[in-house]
């Protein structure tokens, strides 16, 4: 595997979610702190990962691959993905909110749903390097903005937002 993508995002925040297992509506008048609660219940449940890019929202450039590296980068998290069916989503905050907040609304979002991981069922090791310094004045103009690897195994379930800035 060897895929990219580029996510959309007005706030900053992007996920990697198994759309089978995750639990995506809170209420329909969420508050911010109910809802990164919500995603520090699912992460730990291994069905969603979500990170803070740190810069408020951007087109993000995403490579996919099988496998960890040692590529290095600005910083990188690693974490659990429990994969329950044969994919995965790339998610945007703007997709993940509207979820929360409609029951009607599922992940994938329809503007989303090409951002899909084939993976078979089971736990990965999931390592997302940031690729950037995101309070840096020198934008990426080549390469991906955030590299994540899908590995073998499993380490430790997340139970927050990664590199929250909140």
């Amino acid at each position: 595997m060897d895929l990219e993508f580029t996510v959309f995002d007005d706030s900053g925040l992007l996920g990697l979610v198994d759309a089978a297992a995750y639990v995506p509506f809170v209420s329909e008048s969420w508050t911010y702190e109910q809802l990164m609660n919500h995603f520090g219940v699912e992460s730990a449940k291994g069905s969603i990962l979500v990170w803070d890019c740190g810069d408020g929202g951007d087109a993000y450039r995403i490579r996919l691959k099988s496998g960890i590296t040692r590529t290095l980068g600005f910083r990188e998290a690693t974490g659990d993905l429990v994969v329950t069916t044969n994919k995965i989503y790339l998610a945007s905050y703007t997709a993940l909110t509207m979820a929360a907040q409609f029951s009607d609304y599922s992940i994938p979002d329809k503007r989303e749903t090409d951002f899909v991981v084939h993976l078979p069922p089971g736990t990965y090791r999931t390592r997302i390097v940031q690729m950037y310094d995101p309070q840096s004045s020198r934008a990426i103009t080549n390469g991906p903005h955030f590299l994540i690897e899908f590995g073998p195994g499993s380490g430790q379930r997340w139970s927050s937002v990664q590199w929250s800035v909140t």
